[in-house]
């Protein structure tokens, strides 16, 4: 029934449209009510993510195996760290840090191997890295190490984007979307206060989760 409801593996417009929905009522509750208590908040932060996890699950006949699976795996420590960050208050940064660490990783996974290596595009990612690193760096204290290690992998992933043999538009747009996802979430942790930040950063990150599985599903289909 919810297959149907969504759309078949040919037209998934039902779906998107859907996802777009979800987004928006989240965000909508971070601007108008944003008093509603943290397990609400994390209940409806995390239905977009479920949605791609079921367009996952739709196309699981267009995947290969190892695809399949990583991006699951991707997508349900998204949806860890989701509701980490969404309950923290103060103790549970970390884990949602941890989480999205692992996820990225199975993203990484998900685009090996790499064919066509771009040292161009790893040098501008890891110069933008190291600019926003030394605006967080005074005010990192015990965060330092695990800040480190996760825009090390941050920055892997969206470079990756570029030179995996699965590169489309759809790809190289979510691995960017994401930096500058966290790049406004870091910066307004680390740094100093941005006005409506939560609301840039969880626009830019549905923006980036959504591109990157619709880049990995379009792609699977001319490398099965």
């Amino acid at each position: 029934m919810l297959f149907s409801l969504l759309g078949t593996n040919n037209n998934n417009k039902n779906m998107n449209i859907l996802f777009l929905i979800l987004s928006s009522v989240y965000i909508a509750l971070l601007l108008f009510i944003p008093s509603l208590t943290q397990p609400i908040m994390a209940l409806f932060k995390t239905l977009p993510i479920g949605l791609l996890i079921v367009m996952v699950l739709k196309g699981r006949s267009q995947l290969q195996n190892r695809t399949f699976i990583t991006l699951l795996f991707a997508l349900s420590f998204s949806a860890l760290g989701d509701v980490l960050l969404a309950l923290d208050t103060g103790q549970l940064f970390i884990g949602g840090l941890a989480a999205f660490f692992v996820s990225h990783a199975f993203y990484i996974i998900t685009m090996l191997p790499i064919k066509n290596w771009r040292l161009d595009v790893v040098l501008l990612y890891l110069f933008l890295a190291i600019i926003i690193f030394c605006l967080f760096y005074p005010n990192l204290n015990d965060m330092l190490i695990p800040v480190i290690f996760y825009m090390l992998v941050l920055s892997i992933m969206a470079s990756l984007t570029w030179m995996t043999d699965k590169s489309n538009g759809f790809l190289v747009l979510g691995g960017a979307v994401f930096v500058v996802s966290d790049s406004i979430l870091g910066l307004n942790r680390f740094y100093l206060e941005i006005a409506h930040a939560d609301t840039a950063i969880m626009c830019s990150y549905y923006l980036a989760q959504f591109c990157l599985v619709t880049g990995f599903l379009q792609a699977t289909s001319k490398h099965k």
